[in-house]
């Protein structure tokens, strides 16, 4: 099923990456935070490719607004007609899916989010739920690898997440934050050990991102650290790379 979503702002949320805010009026429209919704533009546009599949990046209790965040790849001509759409602008937005979301039930109480750039955008949408709904029953341990701090999405909000003791966060910075000698690798397997020693090992692992990175993530946790699969939920972002 089908709804028009209707554009209200576009804002950078850092270098290159734009979020997009839209108002879904039909009140049956509703997602789980941490999934994904294909928008499109409508018919009548002239772009030969008008799809794309978004992580939803605002919270549900945010309804009827809606938001999703994305690079802006380089000669994308999806992602440059998203860039120059202007409030007020139709698209179409199909039924949120996935089964990338909050555990349910009792048992497990520390989550790690390992997000690789703008992998982010579903822990955003769990954060931003936790927090409207003003209690939460897990301990949360954010890990997000982008190049520069400018480049981070969502900076300001995981700085203030952190100041709110909503969730534990180490920011590696593979570009601006390399030591002397050291190796990108070296940086993400650092954070990797600082945050599971926190987080401990019952804790259950969301990784999400492009799909080179999750695979290096999940590689690592498997062969490195000895992580059981059983404790890996993972999101791969294909359109990442879409033109």
């Amino acid at each position: 099923m089908e709804f028009s979503a209707r554009l209200l702002r576009t804002l950078p949320v850092a270098a290159g990456t734009l979020l997009a805010e839209f108002e879904i009026p039909d009140a049956s429209f509703t997602f789980e935070a941490g999934q994904a919704s294909l928008f499109s533009f409508p018919p009548d546009s002239p772009l030969a490719d008008r799809s794309r599949t978004f992580s939803l990046c605002s919270a549900p209790e945010e309804l009827p607004s809606v938001s999703i965040a994305t690079r802006l790849t380089p000669g994308s001509a999806f992602k440059e007609a998203l860039s120059g759409a202007r409030p007020g602008q139709n698209f179409l937005i199909e039924e949120a899916s996935g089964d990338f979301i909050l555990p349910r039930g009792k048992g497990v109480q520390n989550l790690v989010f390992l997000a690789g750039g703008i992998g982010i955008t579903p822990f955003r949408s769990m954060v931003r739920s936790l927090k409207i709904r003003k209690s939460s029953p897990f301990k949360i341990f954010l890990m997000t690898v982008n190049r520069t701090a400018d480049e981070t999405p969502f900076l300001q909000e995981c700085q203030e997440w952190e100041r709110e003791g909503r969730l534990a966060w180490i920011p590696v910075l593979t570009k601006e934050g390399l030591p002397p000698g050291g190796s990108r690798q070296e940086q993400i397997d650092e954070g990797l050990e600082r945050i599971l020693e926190m987080a401990g090992e019952d804790s259950l692992l969301y990784l999400s991102g492009p799909p080179a990175m999750v695979d290096a993530f999940h590689q690592t946790l498997l062969g490195q650290f000895l992580v059981e699969e059983s404790r890996i939920r993972s999101e791969m972002f294909y359109g990442y790379l879409s033109r």
